[in-house]
């Protein structure tokens, strides 16, 4: 009977009866219950992922993120930022209703040159909707420290207020 070797590290098994010229270091023995598994698994529409203590086991797979939307309105925006806590609820009121820059916003403009500091504040005063792949969405994430990964959530969570 053939012994089935996994490695974590590359997710794979190895039968004991091949010859190979090079096995990964960390082989474990998997039972006949793991193989059995993974065999049925992708039927299933099962993945292998490894456990926490190193064994091969076939799970669900992750569920994927729902789309990253395009664009937000204003207030969308706004709300959200006063939701994450980065803008209080009356700047976010007075942003969408005069345009009115909350002051985390204005100095990140402090920050900008002359030819970039009126293109950017127009927009952010003035902007109806926000668009994720706009270089001026970019430079807000990266003042709050966010990663591209974050400011697709933060998309995310706007559009659905």
């Amino acid at each position: 009977m053939t012994v089935y070797r996994f490695s974590p590290s590359r997710l794979c098994f190895f039968p004991d009866d091949e010859v190979y010229t090079d096995l990964p270091a960390d082989l474990v023995e998997a039972t006949t219950e793991e193989y059995a598994a993974f065999l049925a698994g992708p039927v299933l529409g099962l993945v292998l992922v490894v456990n926490e203590a190193g064994r091969p086991v076939m799970v669900a797979p992750p569920v994927p993120p729902e789309p990253i939307p395009p664009v937000i309105s204003d207030r969308q925006f706004f709300q959200a930022l006063a939701m994450d806590g980065y803008i209080t609820t009356a700047e976010a009121l007075a942003a969408v209703r005069t345009g009115e820059l909350p002051s985390v916003l204005a100095e990140l403009l402090d920050h900008m040159d002359a030819n970039e500091r009126f293109g950017a504040e127009m927009l952010l005063s003035g902007a109806t909707e926000f668009r994720r792949d706009h270089p001026m969405t970019a430079a807000v994430g990266e003042a709050r420290e966010m990663t591209p990964a974050e400011v697709d959530d933060f998309f995310r969570r706007a559009a659905a207020l």
